[in-house]
């Protein structure tokens, strides 16, 4: 598994959150992997602002947005 997801488990674990937080925000990170189809800390913050402007995206509610 990517080792930056398995950072971000490293530190919700920590921070105590529950075990469905976790599985969310993994899978959310994955699907960004895959969207870019390359690995999580090559994507760019230009890649990410595209992404988040995305009209498709921006359309969707805030709380949706958090974890596309």
């Amino acid at each position: 598994m990517n080792t930056l997801i398995e950072q971000v488990k490293t530190e919700i674990t920590y921070r105590g959150y529950s075990q469905s937080t976790c599985k969310s925000y993994c899978e959310h990170l994955l699907k960004l992997s895959y969207y870019f189809n390359k690995p999580l800390d090559s994507i760019t913050d230009d890649e990410l602002n595209a992404f988040f402007n995305d009209p498709a995206i921006r359309k969707l509610s805030r709380a949706s947005q958090k974890y596309r």
